[in-house]
């Protein structure tokens, strides 16, 4: 059974060239009725779900064209969260961070003064919120489950469409 990651990812083989895969994918991002929205770059594109259906835990793939005409070529995808939430999970780490080596600095100077050091029930607290932080990342990623799928699905079905044609 897999282990559960933070950001997962997969690795498929592309029958077609980058440009090729990368054309498909701009052409069904330019279809009003679809529910994917994207970009696309030299290399490989971002994906999202239209703006009625994204939800905070909404998350965005990363693909990647890799490869060469020799050694065939790849698609590499990533799973990340959406910018608002990264950044939240980034603002909470830096909070507890802080908060962590101020129980601890103030503790220390409180048991160099002699005084009872309470303040270091502060550092096990900060990373007791921290870990619960790190799990609500896979919390997300159960919710964004049907999201994931429906933006994987997007991408396998614009491969079959390459590789048919």
């Amino acid at each position: 059974m897999a282990q559960p990651r933070v950001r997962p990812g997969f690795v498929v083989p592309m029958a077609a060239t980058p440009a090729d895969f990368l054309a498909r994918i701009d052409q069904a991002l330019a279809s009003p009725d679809g529910r994917v929205r994207g970009q696309v770059y030299a290399e490989g594109a971002i994906l999202r779900l239209r703006d009625a259906d994204q939800r905070v835990w909404s998350p965005a793939l990363h693909l990647y064209c890799e490869g060469d005409a020799q050694q065939g070529h790849r698609l590499r995808g990533q799973f990340s969260p959406s910018s608002p939430v990264w950044t939240a999970f980034l603002a909470i780490y830096l909070v507890l961070a802080i908060a962590l080596i101020a129980s601890a600095c103030y503790g220390g100077a409180q048991q160099i003064l002699g005084e009872p050091p309470w303040a270091f029930v502060g550092v096990p607290i900060a990373l007791a919120l921290a870990g619960f932080t790190y799990g609500a990342a896979f919390l997300g990623q159960g919710l964004a489950a049907e999201d994931m799928y429906e933006l994987r699905t997007f991408v396998d079905r614009i491969l079959d469409g390459v590789a048919a044609a």
